[in-house]
């Protein structure tokens, strides 16, 4: 596991955050995070930038400068979550995000008392860190309490 902070700079970061912060940019309701739950708060908001070896977002060129910077061979997903406040923290299920070996960057939108726990590490929700791991590492991800809402972009590529 690697963490970096700073990782766009302070200009770069905020029109990527900006942008997605804003009103026209799209977020579709999931209802659930990774598996099915009953649990009233397992629910999360999404937006695909990359599937199915294509381009799925009219916003995919905001992630200019973060894929120069972590320079894939090949995409396999890109995936934005918001998970909304509430009054407790909510941890998803431990998972791994594909069943064959790849690459994982999760880079943070925004800070909040939100985090990553990876092979038991906690990686804390600073805006513009960047944390690279192998997928073949469980990890799970919580929502915040002391913001609206947690923004990553979870990245999984070759």
């Amino acid at each position: 596991m690697k963490v970096i902070d700073n990782y766009l700079g302070k200009n770069n970061h905020s029109i990527l955050k900006n942008t997605m912060e804003s009103n026209s940019f799209f977020w579709f309701y999931n209802p659930t995070k990774i598996t099915f739950s009953t649990d009233l708060f397992n629910y999360q908001f999404s937006h695909i930038f990359y599937t199915n070896n294509s381009i799925n977002s009219d916003y995919f060129k905001i992630l200019k400068d973060l894929l120069e910077k972590i320079k894939p061979l090949s995409l396999i997903r890109i995936k934005a979550n918001l998970n909304p406040i509430s009054h407790n923290l909510v941890e998803s299920k431990e998972h791994v995000d594909q069943p064959f070996k790849c690459k994982i960057a999760i880079y943070y939108v925004n800070s909040n008392n939100g985090y990553t726990m990876i092979d038991g590490k906690k990686v804390e929700s600073v805006e513009d860190r960047i944390v690279f791991f192998d997928s073949d590492v469980k990890h799970y991800g919580t929502n915040s309490t002391n913001c609206k809402n947690r923004m990553v972009i979870n990245f999984n590529y070759f």
